[in-house]
């Protein structure tokens, strides 16, 4: 058996090949989980570091003395590469793993090998995704996403194949590397120097991983007839050209070009693992081969992705830092505006990440079950596919907002409280000033009016050859008449239509108001337009309170805001007053317009109890009787005759109906006795035509509102 030893004796450059066996695992156990037994034929320097890198690990299946072998290549040109696919690829390989870092050329032909970057292709999206390497930029800003493809099943090649991309955000410190491309660039952090100073010490950059899962299917399906096979009438010679076996490829990219800067890094613990990935598994020797390469893609898809959550816990614990930098610097100056926009920036940085952080949940999640959806044979591990990322991702979550987003709030929400304490003791102290300024005023103002009027030099004070003291009173009435004037005309005339819905509001409940205490006078649409006052001094109260209550005097709705002044209050006063006081005429009805507008409902009632209907019925009877209980029998036949003669010519007709004799009525009521008499025919009792203490005698216990 050929040991790992001896291999390393005789070392190549440009495709470098390692060969493992299962006796090797003990050298794994005996150095450790940092794979410190494993070495590599050639150790890269600083400028090695910054070539394009393909890595390409082949688990093959037990041979023929029960024992398993890992081969692990290096590329650094795409010659070296072709030399894998010069042959057919052999069934002796059970799966294959790709680690494509800053290599153009390794993407290039790799999604041509896997038929990945055609036309017709429905992992053609994928190919795009992979030749972008960077996020999509709108408004300036970068817009980091992730994406999954769908399980596809080719029953031509015998394969089901997946994919998913995702952009990760990746810490570079700002005095290791000067990064040429600043487009990627997603934030600054600040840290602590060797001093314990703070300083711009982290640069956050975005960075695209991409990965395509194929998985050769162990019972082959066969292609539907009403499917166009998109390899023509020779496919089983066409497909022999791609690569139909199982397969992980991982295109891994970095800001700086250096392949320890890519998430998995180059000869990092990760590649480590997977070159004794199978030892590592229990039971390899028993374990089926179909087995065992499902269980190797689930222990590389796991890592891949516990590679993206390293990421996030690297960029949170800085994030971190970076939010108590800024917390010491405002608890020292709480009242500091100037810290505000940085605040800002981080709050929108905070929610960016938040934004990221579902869509890798969401891509896990949709990894999930297409992986599933993948292999068409069982494994009986008791393990699904990534089953344990979902708490990963959780706690992730979890430390955005209590450590990123939580703080930053109450950081804005401290500082605007300092600075309105500040604010308001600024205020109080001007308040201050300004009394102490008034109460001079308040003291020197008479003397500075007694001054300057025994200063005049008039007749009264100066002697003969002045003007006479009368002068002064001519001239400053009239100017400060004047000024009144100016100062009520600007105040409330011209401001008139400023009025605030506020002070429409106010009307609105003054006229409930009076409605209520007066409903003979007032209604909720302000004085109603019947009323007829008895003496001349109730007839001048009433036309002003109806000048100020119209509708060119009451406020717009929708008006800009204006306090309600005192005029208003006083107008209010005058009006609730003079309401009281007013006298008016008493008739038996009121007019037809408004008891139209008031009493054209039309209602039909049955025997079935209505709660509350009695009570408006009252509501009318009182309002109808107050008018008409002065009035004699034969008055009322009077004005019904000539009220008649004018519907006749005038008056439309409600929605209600008519009544017998053609005209329009009020209220149709329509009562039905309950017991013996419960068949009898029901009478219609007109509201219009008969006295109210007549029309709506009905209980209200044996009516229905039916139509209204």
């Amino acid at each position: 058996m050929e040991s790992i030893e001896k291999l390393q004796s005789t070392p190549r450059r440009g495709s470098i090949s390692t060969v493992a066996t299962v006796n090797d695992a003990l050298d794994l156990q005996t150095h450790g989980s940092k794979f410190r037994g494993l070495k590599w034929h050639h150790h890269y320097d600083e400028d090695e570091k910054l070539k394009p890198r393909v890595l390409m690990i082949d688990y093959h299946k037990r041979d023929a003395e029960q024992l398993r072998k890992i081969t692990a290549q290096e590329f650094s040109n795409l010659e070296d590469l072709k030399k894998v696919y010069r042959t057919e690829r052999t069934d002796n390989i059970c799966l294959r793993v790709f680690h494509v870092q800053n290599s153009t050329w390794g993407e290039r032909y790799l999604l041509q090998k896997f038929k990945l970057d055609t036309t017709h292709s429905r992992t053609q999206e994928f190919a795009q995704w992979v030749k972008d390497k960077r996020p999509p930029r709108r408004a300036g800003k970068l817009m980091m996403t992730s994406k999954t493809w769908k399980t596809h099943t080719d029953p031509w090649r015998g394969v089901a194949k997946t994919a998913f991309g995702m952009d990760y955000m990746k810490v570079y410190t700002c005095d290791s590397t000067d990064l040429p491309d600043t487009e990627d660039r997603v934030m600054g952090l600040q840290g602590f120097d060797k001093e314990d100073n703070a300083i711009h010490a982290y640069d956050i950059y975005s960075q695209r991983l991409s990965v395509y899962v194929q998985y050769q299917l162990n019972r082959p399906q066969t292609p539907d007839p009403d499917l166009v096979c998109p390899y023509g009438e020779d496919y089983e010679n066409v497909i022999k050209r791609y690569d139909n076996g199982n397969t992980i490829i991982i295109f891994d990219n970095s800001n700086t070009f250096s392949i320890e800067d890519t998430l998995v890094a180059a000869r990092g613990d990760w590649e480590m693992k997977w070159r004794r990935l199978p030892f590592m598994i229990s039971q390899p020797q028993t374990a089926e081969d179909a087995h065992l390469s499902i269980m190797c893609m689930k222990a590389i898809l796991h890592d891949i992705f516990k590679s993206v959550v390293a990421a996030w816990e690297k960029v949170l614990d800085l994030s971190w830092e970076h939010v108590s930098i800024l917390e010491d610097a405002i608890y020292e100056q709480p009242a500091d505006e100037s810290r505000a926009p940085q605040l800002w920036k981080n709050s929108a940085y905070w929610l960016r990440f938040e934004k990221l952080m579902f869509y890798h949940v969401d891509t896990m999640n949709e990894m999930r079950r297409y992986l599933a959806d993948l292999s068409d044979i069982e494994i009986e591990d008791g393990n699904s596919w990534l089953d344990e990322l979902p708490s990963d991702f959780d706690k992730l979550g979890s430390l955005i907002q209590e450590d990123l987003v939580k703080p930053t709030a109450n950081l804005s929400e401290l500082m605007y409280k300092s600075v309105g304490i500040r604010d308001s003791r600024a205020s109080l102290q001007l308040g201050t000033s300004m009394w102490r300024l008034s109460w001079i005023t308040f003291i020197f103002l008479p003397l500075t009016f007694i001054v300057g009027f025994f200063g005049m030099n008039v007749e009264t004070f100066a002697g003969e050859g002045t003007p006479s003291i009368k002068w002064f009173f001519i001239i400053v009435i009239p100017f400060f008449a004047i000024v009144l004037i100016g100062w009520y005309i600007l105040k409330h005339r011209l401001a008139r239509h400023r009025r605030a819905p506020m002070q429409r509001g106010w009307y609105e409940a003054l006229f409930t108001q009076l409605q209520e205490e007066n409903p003979t006078l007032w209604s909720r649409q302000g004085p109603r337009e019947y009323v007829e006052p008895v003496d001349w001094v109730s007839r001048m109260k009433w036309r002003i309170i109806k000048q100020w209550t119209n509708e060119k005097a009451l406020p717009k709705p929708g008006d800009s805001e204006e306090p309600i002044g005192a005029w208003n209050r006083i107008k209010q006063f005058l009006i609730k007053k003079w309401t009281k006081e007013i006298k008016i005429k008493r008739t038996d009805r009121r007019s037809p317009e408004t008891e139209d507008m008031e009493l054209g409902e039309v209602l039909t009632v049955e025997n079935t109890h209505v709660p509350g209907l009695g009570a408006v019925i009252d509501e009318h009877c009182r309002v109808v009787r107050d008018f008409g209980a002065s009035c004699s029998a034969e008055a009322y036949r009077d004005t019904n005759r000539s009220r008649k003669h004018h519907k006749r010519n005038s008056r439309p007709r409600s929605r209600g109906g008519s009544s017998s004799d053609g005209h329009n009525s009020g209220i149709l009521v329509e009562e039905r006795r309950e017991g013996p008499d419960a068949g009898a025919e029901s009478s219609i009792t007109q509201a219009r035509d008969t006295p109210c203490e007549h029309r709506l005698t009905m209980k209200p216990d044996n009516l229905q509102r039916r139509q209204l």
